[in-house]
């Protein structure tokens, strides 16, 4: 008789949910260069990688294909949430429930001190659901203010001047704190 794995394979991530993730990693890595190029277009690294993307026009070019992808990834999601079982059931672990705050904080008094016990988390960490709530809000944020910023003067004829003008700063902060919080949480906690 076969011995059984001492360490099993989990399966993490369908394969629709593992193709969703690389379409939303990669449209996110070059909204962020290509946003964060032009944003500081007076520095040094920023010319430099505005010139790898082909200068202004390629620049911005590859920012707006990068919002398509986004979309798609947005839609695809949306397709999984509709149709699949597997999508449903993670949704319904991705709610936050009475119980995280106070796991959460035995979690952060065990990593600390080592006192106590262990946290007792379901599928998903409460930081976990705190990630994906978060990156929901920030990409349905950056979609929004970004078909504003699209067009300025289509936007202009249905917004006054001051409405388009939070839309950049809106667009341009949610983008600087979506690439703190994907280098510093998101790919330590996850990835790493």
């Amino acid at each position: 008789m076969a011995k059984a794995d001492p360490h099993p394979t989990v399966e993490r991530m369908t394969l629709l949910q593992r193709i969703d993730h690389a379409l939303l990693a990669l449209c996110v890595l070059l909204l962020v260069a290509s946003g964060l190029a032009l944003a500081y277009h007076d520095h040094a690294w920023a010319q430099a990688l505005i010139g790898l993307m082909g200068g202004l026009g390629g620049r911005h070019w590859l920012h707006r294909a990068a919002a398509v992808g986004l979309v798609g990834a947005g839609f695809l999601h949306v397709g999984g949430l509709v149709f699949s079982k597997r999508y449903k059931r993670d949704l319904r672990d991705l709610l936050f429930a009475g119980s995280d705050l106070a796991e959460a904080a035995r979690g952060w008094r065990y990593n600390w001190t080592g006192k106590g016990e262990p946290p007792k988390f379901g599928r998903f960490t409460p930081w976990q659901k705190f990630q994906y709530w978060g990156i929901l809000t920030g990409c349905l944020v950056m979609v929004l203010s970004g078909l504003v910023l699209w067009s300025p003067q289509a936007s202009l004829t249905l917004f006054p001047k001051a409405f388009i003008d939070l839309m950049l700063v809106l667009h341009s902060r949610e983008a600087q704190l979506i690439f703190i919080v994907l280098i510093l949480w998101h790919v330590y906690d996850v990835h790493v």
